[in-house]
């Protein structure tokens, strides 16, 4: 069994580096893809018969019960059935390996031409006697097998496994180059999985962003979108990944429902919020209600997932447009990003959530991206705003306290001690242990202290200019920079002192 388990392991690693040869080769890939062979049995007419467990070869189409139908109706869902088709060759290829590929929602045995060609699970009359197959499965096809002209396909299918009844159950029937059959529908996705890389780049900053409260709420809803888009795409594409189990396909399709559905709620919550905030509560019981509705009413998988989709966008356009007079610039934007968004939805129908999905996701995304991008640099401005307002609040009160309670500074000098008003200082200067005190009037002390200590009992009105210099900026007259970098201070009593380069910044912060 581990043997087994590490095969199947190094097989679906094998497919995941072939989709990113893929992605990577596309060229040189869509030049082969026209060279291979795959041709798809009669549309038109396939003939239906009651198939019972102990059958062991096809029925003949006398039997009670057959009929003729398109192959679009052929449903093996909660029944037990052989279904005969017609495959018809001009030529019969050579020197190639061929497989006839069936992609149905069904267990099956194969027949061509009368010969049994494989077994996929093992169909039965009910759930229990029932062995699922795989959801797309290649049988390997000899070139004697084949005859010019008409051949004879008879599958005996039952489908008993699944939650959910599909409208067309049966995908295909065809003959083809003999590959695994995950290979051909890579080369359906792979195009959708380019976009793959944003949505999780946007995932991981916008999530961070959230994290550290950069527009919290609405950092997380894009995140929310890109990871939603991220998981659903992955899931759209499982079926190109692994070979699985008929009924895994129920659950694949319930995920793409319920990821299109948390798509577009995430995205009309996000222009809610954005837009109209405060009509938030029932603007949002109506995304749900809407969005739920789509879920439940329609019958078919697919309408249930485009629906969810195009549901809330059109909502979310029409919060946006309503604040057209109000706030012209976003609302324009919004809304007809949104409308296009949900056009191509409701234009692309059916195909629109595995192929165009994901680009035009990935569009609305990188609206959203600089959208969010714009705010963030709102934010910052506001913030340095509020942040150099605060500053500035701060300082002025520092002075108001220190002008309503005068520091005064006891100075050590020849072993006499004297008091000497903050206010009087004009600048201070180092001078190895010492300090030399140069007061207003141009009065200098020496003081026993680094300049460093008396630094810190000095007002906030003091600022250190040079490794060397405080100065009191209430006696700063001027300052003059230089092209070195370095700055000259001019004091009111005609003093100069030194400006380094490394202080400057804060010297022209505090004039």
């Amino acid at each position: 069994m581990a043997v087994l388990a590490v095969i199947a392991y190094a097989d679906r690693m094998t497919r995941v580096i072939r989709l990113i040869c893929l992605i990577f080769c596309a060229g040189s890939l869509s030049g082969q893809m026209s060279a291979q062979v795959r041709i798809t049995v009669d549309r038109q007419q396939a003939t239906v018969c009651p198939a019972f467990e102990t059958d062991v070869a096809p029925p003949p189409l006398s039997r009670k019960g057959c009929a003729d139908i398109s192959i679009w109706a052929v449903d093996p869902q909660g029944s037990h059935i052989w279904a005969m088709f017609t495959l018809t060759l001009d030529t019969v290829p050579k020197e190639r390996p061929l497989g006839l590929v069936v992609s149905a929602k069904a267990a099956s045995i194969v027949y061509l031409n009368g010969d049994p060609v494989g077994e996929n699970g093992r169909p039965g009359d009910t759930k229990s006697t029932e062995i699922p197959g795989k959801m797309d499965q290649v049988f390997p096809i000899r070139d004697d097998q084949l005859r010019l002209g008409k051949n004879t396909i008879a599958i005996r299918m039952s489908s008993h496994s699944g939650m959910l009844r599909l409208f067309n159950p049966i995908h295909g029937v065809a003959l083809t180059d003999y590959r695994a059959p995950e290979d051909a529908i890579l080369r359906h996705y792979w195009l959708s999985l380019l976009p793959f890389g944003a949505f999780t780049l946007g995932a991981l900053y916008f999530a961070t962003m959230a994290m550290v409260g950069r527009q919290r709420q609405s950092s997380a809803l894009i995140a929310g979108m890109s990871m939603t888009a991220a998981m659903q795409l992955l899931t759209e594409v499982s079926r190109g990944l692994t070979a699985y189990a008929y009924p895994f396909q129920d659950l694949r399709l319930i995920g793409i429902a319920m990821f299109s559905a948390l798509f577009g709620v995430l995205l009309a919550i996000y222009v809610i919020l954005r837009l109209r905030p405060e009509q938030k509560y029932w603007l949002l019981g109506g995304v749900f209600a809407v969005t739920t509705t789509a879920l439940v009413v329609p019958s078919g998988v697919d309408m249930k997932a485009s629906l969810a989709l195009l549901a809330p966008t059109v909502l979310a356009a029409r919060v946006a447009l309503s604040r057209y007079f109000v706030d012209r610039r976003n609302a324009l934007m919004f809304g007809v990003s949104l409308l296009v968004f949900a056009a191509i939805n409701f234009v692309g129908a059916g195909s629109f959530l595995d192929r165009y999905f994901y680009y035009t996701v990935a569009v609305l995304l990188l609206f959203l991206f600089s959208q969010q991008a714009s705010a963030f640099a709102r934010e910052a401005t506001l913030r340095r705003r509020e942040e150099a307002r605060a500053e500035k609040l701060e300082y002025v009160l520092a002075e108001l306290q220190e002008a309503a309670e005068e520091t005064m500074l006891s100075v050590k000098s020849s072993g006499r001690l004297s008091r000497i008003a903050a206010s009087d200082i004009a600048f201070v200067r180092g001078a190895g242990d010492y300090t030399e005190i140069v007061a207003a009037s141009g009065d200098t002390l020496l003081h026993s202290a680094t300049l460093t200590e008396l630094e810190e009992s000095l007002p906030v009105f003091f600022l250190r200019v040079h490794r060397s210099y405080l100065v009191n900026t209430r006696l700063i007259a001027s300052l003059e920079r230089n092209s070195a970098g370095t700055g000259e201070l001019r004091l009111v009593k005609e003093q100069n002192l030194p400006v380094s380069r490394r202080n400057m910044p804060q010297v022209r912060a505090a004039l």
